[in-house]
């Protein structure tokens, strides 16, 4: 949904992951998704494939919003239940990503996450690998329903807020982030050992090092969720 997406993995302090999914569900997806240009959110849990814990996406209309004072003013103005939280996350990548490819529709339910680099003439050489049918023939597959490959502003991403600060400050950018979901697991994880694998993708372009997970969704939100809306207020 939309032009962009604001995408992030992360850990949590050890015996914290509770609280964090409470606050998740019943404060920050509603809170987020219910700024000028939101269109959904949703918190994901490795199925223990994965090197971070949580991965989270936020779908908005386009990388203006990610910018926008409307949400700048809300990371600059952390609640207390987020004062609390957000200084239990660990190992935070985010990134504010336009989206270069999409395809597919609805929401699948199992989540693979690939976080890559590639600079010069290697970026265009992946890009093209991925784009030149590859992602829409993985998404008319069996057990799969959508792929989409999102590319990272640095400069948008590194912007210092007080939600930033309460994590230590330090937070990863990822460059080039392919996003595949669907409902069988087993379709997502055969892809990493064959056609998307760590080793396709250097052999493509990529840098060496290839961020790879497999997750479960937990909690969706969209605009169509959120209280006022429900109630025709």
């Amino acid at each position: 949904m939309g032009k962009a997406a604001m995408v992030s993995w992360h850990d949590l302090d050890s015996g914290t992951e509770v609280d964090h999914d409470d606050w998740h569900s019943h404060e920050h997806l509603f809170e987020r998704v219910g700024l000028p240009g939101f269109k959904r959110g949703r918190r994901c849990r490795s199925n223990g494939e994965a090197a971070e814990e949580y991965f989270l996406m936020y779908e908005v209309d386009d990388l203006s919003v990610l910018t926008s004072e409307a949400y700048l003013a809300r990371l600059n103005d952390p609640t207390p239940w987020s004062t609390r939280i957000i200084p239990t996350i660990r190992n935070m990548t985010r990134t504010l990503c336009r989206t270069l490819f999409s395809v597919g529709g609805g929401l699948g339910t199992e989540i693979l996450t690939i976080r890559f680099s590639a600079g010069g003439k290697r970026r265009s050489s992946i890009v093209n690998w991925l784009l030149d049918g590859r992602l829409s023939e993985v998404a008319a597959r069996r057990g799969i329903v959508g792929a989409h490959l999102l590319e990272g502003d640095e400069a948008a991403s590194g912007v210092q807020t007080d939600e930033a600060r309460l994590r230590g400050g330090g937070d990863q950018i990822a460059e080039l982030a392919l996003i595949v979901e669907g409902y069988h697991p087993e379709a997502l994880s055969g892809l990493l050992e064959d056609e998307l694998s760590a080793e396709r993708f250097v052999e493509n372009g990529a840098g060496a090092e290839c961020h790879c997970g497999l997750y479960r969704a937990a909690h969706v939100v969209t605009k169509a969720d959120l209280p006022s809306v429900k109630s025709g207020l």
